[in-house]
């Protein structure tokens, strides 16, 4: 497979904005553009993943959600492949747009995440007394507000394997210290310590607080293409390997690659348990090896696999995984700053335990004899 992510774009990050999800969405995709060098008109490709994750949302195009219809009318956009991808993730995204380019179905995707939280609206409650379907017996019980199930799982995992909250405030510290290298992050500047780690609230024990991402109003945007269509300007990833949680082990089959060639981890972390789960599964810890190997220093950058070097989701805010792409993206082309870590293939994995998505990004040398170092980091 000769696919790759030929550019990325985001927006600002803001907690808070009375600019609309079109706004955040648009200087997103424009950025993205601009990075790949590609001109709108040569968009012909578009995958986007629109659904509202928070339990207080109205689902409302144009208010908090944007799909396909109104970013092509936004843009003038002139599609012969278009998807919106409904409660999946960026890493889905990337194994769409790369499907639908291998078949030849178009030469550029542009690939779009927005989420926003509209004013007046509570991010982890539900707007609505009833409830139909499968949620009849799960939303009546709180299971699917404040990560309930996730705290559930947490509790398990900790009496397991003999993990504290201690080994959670070192999930929470590692990215609040890589959002300070991160000048997207909502908590850059945001250091924060043990005693004010304890202090915060409980969410759903064992979740306090810091373990919960931030929800913000933002957006990013990536462009994908083959890579003979590479633009002559663009800094590409390749795309190596995907696959779904039902068989992670497809993504080392597809890639050739292991665990153990991977030189960053940009693993999921809505709720920050959530990051022991795929350390374990993917056999780079042994089972409930996870809170040791953050513990003894092996995920710090310069360790043996830096994990979240952006800060991950607890540290730059809630994207629903797109950050985690762009960070890899980044990293796979030498262009994430004061971040960068060694040359080699990162692993993006987005999703809970039960409806994760991987990708696999690679360093791609390009035709004209390698990335322009002129470009400025992101």
């Amino acid at each position: 497979m000769n696919i790759v992510v030929a550019g990325f774009g985001s927006s600002t990050l803001e907690r808070r904005s009375d600019r609309g999800i079109a706004t955040f969405a648009l200087d997103a995709a424009l950025a993205a553009l601009a990075d790949a060098g590609i001109a709108r008109d040569d968009v012909d490709g578009y995958v986007g993943a629109p659904f509202a994750t928070n339990a207080g949302s109205p689902h409302a195009e144009g208010g908090d959600e944007i799909s396909l219809k109104t970013v092509a009318s936004l843009m003038g956009l002139r599609l012969t492949w278009g998807v919106d991808l409904f409660r999946r993730y960026p890493t889905d995204m990337v194994t769409s747009a790369a499907q639908a380019l291998t078949a030849g179905t178009c030469r550029f995707v542009l690939g779009l995440r927005a989420l926003y939280v509209a004013p007046g609206l509570d991010y982890a409650t539900s707007q609505t007394g009833q409830v139909f379907g499968a949620d009849q017996f799960t939303k009546p019980y709180g299971y699917t507000t404040a990560g309930a199930r996730f705290a559930a799982r947490a509790w398990a995992y900790m009496a397991r394997h003999g993990a504290t909250r201690d080994d959670l405030f070192a999930i929470v510290d590692l990215s609040r210290r890589n959002a300070a290298l991160n000048p997207q992050a909502v908590w850059r500047d945001k250091p924060l310590t043990r005693e004010a780690y304890f202090a915060g609230r409980m969410i759903a024990e064992p979740h306090g607080l810091f373990d919960c991402d931030l929800p913000v109003c933002g957006a990013q945007a990536f462009v994908m293409c083959r890579a003979e269509d590479l633009p002559g300007s663009a800094q590409a990833a390749r795309v190596t390997g995907f696959s779904g949680f039902a068989r992670p082990e497809a993504l080392w089959t597809m890639s050739n690659r292991s665990p153990a060639d991977l030189t960053t981890a940009q693993l999921y972390d809505g709720f920050s348990t959530m990051v022991w789960e795929w350390l374990d599964a993917f056999g780079i810890t042994e089972p409930g090896g996870a809170p040791g190997f953050l513990r003894d220093g092996h995920a710090e950058m310069g360790g043996r696999l830096p994990l979240n070097t952006f800060g991950g989701a607890l540290g730059e805010g809630r994207l629903h995984g797109m950050g985690h792409l762009r960070e890899a993206y980044l990293q796979t082309t030498g262009r994430a700053g004061a971040r960068q870590q060694k040359d080699g293939p990162a692993l993006v994995q987005v999703g809970p335990f039960d409806d994760s998505s991987f990708v696999l990004l690679e360093p791609y040398a390009h035709r004209s004899g390698g990335p322009s170092a002129s470009k400025a980091s992101l």
